[in-house]
């Protein structure tokens, strides 16, 4: 299982240390969206909900954002 809330975030010249750690988290996970990855269809649902309040935090851009815990990879 991937561990996507220990990636390590450097703060890019006119970005937010929120922005920044969004970013990485999304990139970190877009594999989750591929038709071909090999989760469960309800892993890859899981995938877009947690993704989905990665991206409202990334808007909302909280000074002490509550990240949301990523689901557990499940393989089909």
């Amino acid at each position: 299982m991937a561990n996507y809330k220990n990636l390590i975030v450097t703060k890019p010249d006119g970005g937010t240390l929120v922005e920044a750690t969004a970013d990485a988290i999304l990139m970190a996970t877009d594999w989750t969206q591929l038709p071909n990855s090999g989760l469960t269809s309800d892993c890859v649902t899981a995938f877009v909900t947690y993704r989905e309040s990665i991206r409202t935090i990334r808007r909302a851009n909280p000074s002490s954002p509550t990240w949301a815990t990523a689901p557990t990879e499940e393989w089909s």
